[in-house]
This record gives structure tokens, C-alpha cells and sequence, in this order.
């Protein structure tokens, strides 16, 4: 199975609609490698975006990056090509459901159902099952009995709610990369669409309309249709690259 640092993805072109098929077809039908690598290249950066959702390691990252991969090698054997669909919106299902299958083995310390890490992930336990959830995930857990030999409780554990230094800097890290995605979006971006998000929606004060107008010479009502304009190919351009309609605004 072919490797890709996340770099050597984003750096790879989108197929239009017909070398999709063409490379779908190509696998299908003669089990041409070479048409399957084409396809999985040019896609590999939605493996990236999905792992990215749940760590910024850089060993998590490329394994569930990996496991993605393989989300997609499942979605090229499976793809149905009488369904008017574009590949990357059907592969979306299996590259989800591949790396979050691996999530409880790399990023717990005791086994845990990949459904229940999803559900804490997402707010869908209760208080206390997150409560033992997140001593899991950090090692504070006693995998032994409880010397009074009641293996079911737990002895007081002060767990805070503010990120530790580690966290902190995996946050930091997490919104560089994110930062990296946008600014790739940003790039196939007329200037006047860049200009009014990067004042808008980019700037920690979005700028009043009358001042982004005025130096870029139109009225503000043209300025919200560039905006309006400008949010959707923006959203159309992260969706492209693996990010799910669910997570955007």
C-alpha cells in the first residue's frame, strides 16, 4: 500500500469528472494499479483532513492518515459508476469509518470500542461514562484490582477540565494545520474573494463593509454578493479536499 506525507497530497492535482472515471474504470474493469494510484493520489488529502480531525501527533497522524488510505482503496473497489455521484463524496463514508475504527487502538491506552471514543469525542456520553472515559484515554485507569478487591472503584482522581501543557500545544498545532488547509483553499481563490475573506472572516476584528468596499472600489452591496460568493467556493474547495459539509459553516 502506497505511503504520502501529507506535503506530497496537498501538492497533488484534482481529477476532473472524466479521469476519475477514467482511473475508476481503469481499476475496475483491467485491475490497472497504475489508474488505481492516480485515483488514490489525487484524493490521498482527504485521508489527511479526516485524521487531522482527531490529532495533530505526527505518529497518530500518519498512521490514521494511512488508515484512511485504505478507506479509500475500499472506496475505488466499490464504487458504483452508474450513480451521477463525484468519487470523493462517496469515498467520504469509508475514509471516516477507516480511521475512526483505528482511533481506540492509537489513541487509548486500554481497549476501548471505537464507537464509544467517537461518542466522547462528539459529547454523546454521559457525564459519568466520560468521566471514566477520560481516565482511560489517560492512563489513570488501574488495569489491576483494586487492592480491596473490588475491581469496579476507582480511587479520587483530581481530573481538571483545562488543558494541560501537552494539550495546549496539540491545540496550537491543530489550528496551524487547519490554518494550512485554508490558506491552500485560499490559493485557487480569485484576489477580490481572498481580500474580502481574509478582512471578514480571518481577521480576529472583521473590518466594517463601508471600508472594504471603499479600497476595493464597489458598493456594499456588491461587496456581500463577492462575500456570499466567496464563503461558498471556499466551502466548495475544503469539501473537495476531505472536509465534511457536518463541520463546516
Amino acid at each position: 500500500m502506497m505511503s504520502m506525507s501529507y506535503q506530497s497530497a496537498m501538492r497533488e492535482p484534482l481529477l476532473s469528472f472524466e479521469q476519475e472515471r477514467a482511473a475508476i474504470s481503469g481499476w475496475q474493469d483491467r485491475g490497472d494499479r497504475a489508474a488505481l494510484e492516480v485515483l488514490l493520489r489525487s484524493h490521498a488529502r482527504q485521508a489527511w483532513s479526516h485524521a487531522a480531525r482527531f490529532t495533530d501527533n505526527p505518529v497518530h497522524l500518519e498512521d490514521l492518515a494511512s488508515e484512511g488510505l485504505m478507506g479509500l482503496l475500499r472506496a475505488a473497489d466499490s464504487f458504483d459508476r452508474a450513480q451521477d455521484v463525484r468519487f470523493a463524496t462517496y469515498a467520504a463514508w469509508w475514509v471516516r469509518n477507516a480511521v475512526s475504527s483505528a482511533l481506540s487502538r492509537i489513541k487509548a491506552v486500554i481497549d476501548i470500542p471505537a464507537r464509544t471514543f467517537l461518542d466522547a469525542q462528539t459529547g454523546n456520553l454521559s457525564e459519568n461514562d466520560l468521566f471514566v472515559m477520560q481516565l482511560a484515554t489517560r492512563g489513570t485507569v488501574a488495569l489491576d484490582p483494586h487492592p480491596s478487591g473490588d475491581a469496579g472503584d476507582l480511587d479520587p482522581v483530581l481530573v481538571s477540565s483545562e488543558p494541560d501543557p501537552e494539550e495546549h500545544v496539540s491545540q496550537q498545532s491543530q489550528r496551524r494545520l487547519l490554518m494550512r488547509f485554508i490558506e491552500d483553499a485560499l490559493a485557487r481563490m480569485e484576489p477580490e474573494e481572498v481580500a474580502v475573506i481574509r478582512r471578514r472572516r480571518l481577521s480576529p476584528e472583521p473590518e466594517p463593509l463601508a471600508e472594504i468596499a471603499r479600497d476595493l472600489g464597489i458598493t456594499q452591496d456588491r461587496l456581500r454578493q463577492v462575500e456570499r460568493r466567496a464563503m461558498m467556493r471556499l466551502r466548495r474547495v475544503l469539501i473537495d479536499c476531505g472536509f465534511s459539509r457536518n463541520v463546516l459553516p
